[in-house]
């Protein structure tokens, strides 16, 4: 499907090879469902579990929005003119032209910290899994994270992508699995569902609902690769708004019938809702290994953008040795760091939900929301009408707002969990 999640702008030397990679217009549909479904259809009953109805609202809004603004990058990447003339062809490209020299490694900056913390994500998953499938194991999530980390340690070696749809494929065909064996339980079993009433609106919880939602639409920075290895790219716009259309819908529907079920039962990751047993166990290691198989795209990303996109010096070459200041430093090492990075970061705040909500509200809000609209705004400003630019600030400043407010609660819940505050003896309101 992709090479990397940004890619670069060079063509390829093989003019037949690129030809021979065009995709048709089900391949191009299935690849934006891949990267909007993913995982994060695990955790859409907790977005209701926490916002009521109004998430059924959220999670629509957080996908006709996304939808949009993948629709304006693609629109700005084809007609914004380019200083040297040369075509624009990733996200990073149009950073560039929107702030020369600087606006490219912003958008690079911005999408390092978000795959380094989907990795961190993957991991968090795992433990968090775990921990609840086996309960009387004694095991806590940190340690659980702890040793299935090592199975990610031969990440290190990754040389190319060349599997990643399969990955994608496998990644979204257990989830959906797993989402589905949940969904049929829950319909199943409708005969115990409960009146009950709704989480009224709280923004606390509006603005981790917010975050987690737009984790699960944060396909935006794949458009480019997608739409460019598209057979008959006048057909993108029309796939887009089939395959958002179609992925709200599960997705939403998804959450309320799960969360009928389990209500105030419903956990974080769906399938950790179910009742122990061994058809929960099942599905439960199921999501395990995918994660840990889906845990190579976000990290390859990294690498490229570490190793080919930002031009640091130490990487310049391509070589597997390095030297700075006469000593020789294999690149394995430096991608060693970046994999134990992600395995302490999940280990001191293994709590899935939310740092999901914090990955989305921070660098999710920004690549989906804010960089598009205010590309737009300002390289094409000039033919646009006022009540365009005013619906592309609005979605900015929806980001932009949503980022602050998604942050800082997602902070907060952060530090309660782990009783942070009370180790310093401040006294928190709990409202």
């Amino acid at each position: 499907m992709l090479k990397s999640l940004l890619g670069s702008s060079e063509k390829s030397e093989d003019d037949s090879e690129e030809n021979e990679e065009k995709t048709s217009s089900f391949a191009t549909f299935f690849n934006i469902f891949n990267t909007n479904m993913g995982t994060g259809i695990l955790a859409m009953p907790y977005i209701i579990k926490l916002t009521g109805y109004w998430g059924v609202f959220l999670i629509i809004l957080i996908a006709f929005l996304g939808n949009y603004t993948g629709k304006l990058l693609i629109y700005c990447l084809k007609y914004t003119p380019s200083p040297d003339g040369k075509p624009l062809t990733t996200y990073a490209d149009l950073g560039n032209v929107f702030w020369p020299n600087y606006g490219w490694y912003l958008v690079h900056v911005t999408n390092f910290f978000e795959q380094f913390s989907h990795c961190t994500l993957f991991l968090i998953m795992c433990g968090t899994v775990l921990h609840h499938t086996f309960p009387n194991s004694g095991i806590s999530e940190s340690v659980w994270i702890s040793i299935i980390s090592l199975s990610v340690l031969p990440y290190i070696f990754l040389r190319n992508m060349q599997h990643i749809s399969w990955i994608s494929f496998i990644t979204v065909l257990v989830t959906m699995g797993s989402s589905t064996c949940v969904l049929g339980y829950s319909i199943i079993h409708h005969d115990q569902w409960k009146h009950h009433k709704m989480a009224p609106f709280q923004v606390k919880h509006m603005s981790i609902a917010i975050g987690v939602a737009t984790v699960t639409f944060s396909s935006t920075a794949y458009l480019p690769s997608i739409e460019q290895s598209m057979r008959y790219s006048g057909e993108f716009n029309a796939i887009m708004d089939f395959t958002y259309t179609l992925v709200t819908l599960i997705k939403y529907n998804y959450g309320i019938i799960v969360y009928f079920m389990f209500l105030k039962h419903t956990e974080q990751i769906m399938t950790l809702s179910l009742p122990l047993g061994p058809f929960r166990t099942i599905l439960c290691v199921a999501v395990v290994i995918t994660a840990l198989l889906f845990y190579a795209v976000p990290m390859y990303t990294l690498y490229d953008i570490v190793e080919k996109q930002l031009n640091i010096p130490l990487f310049l070459k391509e070589e597997e040795k390095y030297y700075i200041r006469g000593h020789r430093i294999s690149k394995y090492g430096m991608r060693l760091v970046f994999i134990l990075l992600s395995i302490l970061v999940a280990v001191l705040v293994p709590h899935f939900g939310l740092l999901m909500a914090f990955v989305g509200s921070f660098t999710g809000t920004i690549l989906v929301f804010v960089y598009p609209c205010i590309f737009h705004v300002k390289l094409h400003h000039h033919e646009m009408k006022w009540y365009h630019i005013a619906l592309d600030v609005s979605i900015a400043a929806f980001g932009i707002f949503g980022c602050i407010f998604g942050v800082t609660y997602s902070t907060i819940q952060i530090t309660r969990e782990y009783d942070f505050y009370r180790q310093w003896g401040i006294i928190v309101d709990e409202d």
